[in-house]
């Protein structure tokens, strides 16, 4: 399938599309000169230009983003070969009202004693750009398309594959 007529606006949208739809990621920063990732539940809020997560201060990510702000989200909805890498900067804000806007039963399994806990904050983190690939299916179908690449010697076709900026 060619993707090559799907103008920068579809291919925004794809992106924003792709991060509300597998929400969970992996929030990647750096310790020092190492990267650490964490996995994370994001409220995309297209509105908002931004991505916003419940986070604790005693994970240690806000130390980390004092220092270098930069951060990478990375999605994958493994089932349809679907994944997202988003690129940005993170905040992270002790904001009650946001605090109350995203709370949900799930949030309790980290926060036992509700919303009003005085460790939960909530992170903010604000795309430059982003990389997706969409992909066309199962790993079945990947794997008789490659066959079908490597058996006509022409470059296999897995999905699209688009940079795009997000802010």
């Amino acid at each position: 399938m060619d993707h090559s007529d799907k103008t920068t606006s579809d291919a925004i949208d794809t992106a924003w599309a792709m991060m509300t739809e597998i929400r969970t990621c992996m929030l990647v920063t750096k310790q020092g000169l190492t990267l650490r990732g964490r996995p994370m539940h994001a409220f995309p809020s297209r509105e908002e230009g931004c991505i916003w997560f419940l986070t604790d201060r005693r994970g240690h990510v806000d130390d980390e983003l004092a220092r270098d702000p930069q951060g990478c989200l990375t999605f994958a909805k493994s089932s349809g070969n679907d994944f997202l890498s988003v690129s940005g900067e993170c905040e992270v804000l002790d904001d009650r009202a946001k605090v109350d806007e995203l709370w949900n039963d799930a949030a309790r399994a980290y926060w036992p004693d509700g919303k009003d806990d005085p460790n939960i904050r909530v992170l903010r983190f604000l795309p430059s750009d982003a990389e997706y690939w969409d992909g066309t299916g199962s790993s079945i179908l990947i794997t008789l398309k490659m066959l079908a690449a490597r058996i006509s010697g022409e470059r296999a076709n897995l999905g699209e594959n688009r940079k795009v900026p997000l802010d």
